[in-house]
């Protein structure tokens, strides 16, 4: 009977994993306009302009920036975190985009 307690619970384990990872995935939304940078699914589009775009998002906060979810899912599609404390500007090849999270509110800008 324990032989099968291992396989059982790793397969749970690895199970759980993939959902979680396939959550976070969909959470976020290449936006074509911004260069292909992800946006979360969840955020209302505010403002638009040739700047780029202004969000409503209960996850933003002025404080803490965006959440590690966020971060995670910008690393995984390839943005790097290459300027600033602030006002983070994320960089893929010769794609630039400053990220500016206000409370409940994200901005996002394309960066020239």
């Amino acid at each position: 009977m324990k032989k099968f307690i291992w396989p059982i619970a790793l397969s749970l384990l690895v199970l759980i994993g993939g959902i979680s990872f396939f959550a976070l995935i969909s959470s976020y939304q290449a936006d074509a306009e911004l260069l292909d940078f992800p946006v979360p699914q969840s955020a209302t589009l505010v403002e638009e302009n040739e700047f780029g775009k202004n969000y409503e998002w209960p996850k933003a906060s002025g404080d803490n920036g965006i959440p590690w979810s966020y971060r995670l899912a910008l690393k995984l599609d390839g943005w790097e975190k290459v300027e600033g404390e602030l006002t983070p500007i994320y960089q893929k090849e010769d794609k630039k985009i400053d990220l500016i999270a206000t409370t409940d509110h994200l901005s996002v800008l394309k960066v020239e």
